[in-house]
């Protein structure tokens, strides 16, 4: 196991309501709410300077499924957690993979895909272990940004062209080989799945992500809503075909845009900064991530009829949730992100709403007297 030190807890935020409702730009009043609160942390090791962190949480019925890196600040190692009925537990990835695990997603439980950054490494549980895919004829020094799972013989693979490397372009697996999309769908940066034939996604340059895409039977196809004119975007969620997010901003401001089926709305957010990831709340709403970096941060949820919460994530603006999920059948969420450590940053696990018990439980019974564990002693045992 490689070393890491670990600590467990809630993190008890308390924000005055005035003070929230002032600091964000709400199109409506919005109300301070419970917190998100942190649930576990992970500093992996060699930990000094390091900048661990997981960008994307998985909940498949009582089972999370938390991905990341140990270091995104430099050479690092990708990793990922999971959180079952027994516990919490390292799940060990094939060797040879670098940089971390950039996009996740699932078929099934026993059916989940992972692709990291770098390294051009695709991987899938089949329910006992993780194994390489084979891999496509794509450049390995590009950057892969997204992927989405649709079936085991299905599923799409997203490389939008970065700052500093090349775009490894967009790919669709049949399940037997990789065949890629050439032309202007290359530089799709992520998507996200309305029905099994119905995908949106966005993309563009960096620095210029104005472009919105749709996948229906005869492929991919650019989308150019009027409503959502001089959008650039930052995230999308499809939740079914008539009812789609992105986020992003307009003229500068942070904003959403949805889709009910039959056209797009600009809808405005109290948030300071341009939202960087969106999924649901459980409740019919969303659950909004933008974090701005000054300052303890916040998370908003946009309930079914359009009111806003601020729900406060940690203490500092090293506490951050970067990705979310809804718990099924529950109104609570997962998050996932990075917390504030002794040197760079801990990989995060938050969680909002009322936590499963036996989450509860392994925290309590674990945790030790100095509030961490020894690096060879993980909570799953």
């Amino acid at each position: 196991m490689r070393g890491r030190t670990v600590t467990r807890g809630l993190v008890a935020v308390c924000v005055a309501l005035a003070t929230a409702a002032a600091a964000a730009p709400a199109p409506a009043p919005a109300t301070a709410a419970q917190p998100w609160n942190l649930d576990l942390a992970i500093r992996y090791f060699p930990s000094a300077g390091y900048h661990s962190q997981y960008v994307t949480v998985l909940a498949l019925g009582r089972t999370a499924w938390f991905f990341g890196g140990s270091n995104f600040a430099g050479k690092g190692t990708p990793e990922v957690e999971v959180h079952a009925r027994r516990g919490w537990r390292p799940s060990f990835l094939p060797s040879g993979l670098r940089s971390w695990i950039a996009g996740a997603s699932a078929v099934s439980a026993s059916n989940i895909w992972a692709v990291t950054y770098l390294g051009g490494k695709v991987v899938r549980w089949n329910g006992e272990h993780w194994v390489k895919v084979a891999a496509g004829r794509w450049n390995n020094d590009a950057q892969f940004t997204g992927i989405v799972a649709i079936s085991p013989g299905d599923v799409w693979l997203f490389g939008g062209r970065g700052w500093s490397a090349p775009g490894a372009g967009t790919w669709h697996w049949s399940g037997r080989k990789w065949t890629e999309v050439r032309g202007a769908p290359g530089r799709i940066y992520r998507a996200s799945e309305a029905s099994k034939s119905d995908l949106w996604g966005i993309g563009g340059t960096p620095g210029n992500m104005t472009e919105l895409w749709r996948h229906r039977r005869s492929g991919w196809y650019q989308v150019s809503p009027a409503r959502l004119a001089g959008f650039s975007y930052s995230a999308v969620l499809a939740i079914n075909p008539d009812d789609v997010w992105v986020a992003g901003s307009q003229s500068g401001i942070p904003m959403l845009g949805h889709y009910n089926g039959q056209g797009w709305t600009a809808i405005s957010t109290p948030a300071l900064v341009p939202p960087t990831a969106i999924c649901r709340d459980g409740r019919g709403g969303i659950w909004v991530i933008a974090n701005s970096g000054f300052g303890p941060s916040s998370a908003y949820d946009r309930g079914s009829h359009g009111n806003w919460t601020t729900a406060p994530v940690g203490r500092t603006s090293a506490d951050e949730v970067l990705g979310c999920a809804a718990i099924p059948g529950t109104t609570s969420a997962w998050g996932a992100g990075k917390s504030q450590a002794p040197a760079g940053t801990a990989a995060a696990v938050y969680g909002y709403g009322k936590v499963p018990a036996d989450y509860l439980r392994s925290a309590r019974s674990s945790l030790g007297p100095d509030g961490y564990f020894p690096a060879s002693k993980h909570p799953g045992g």
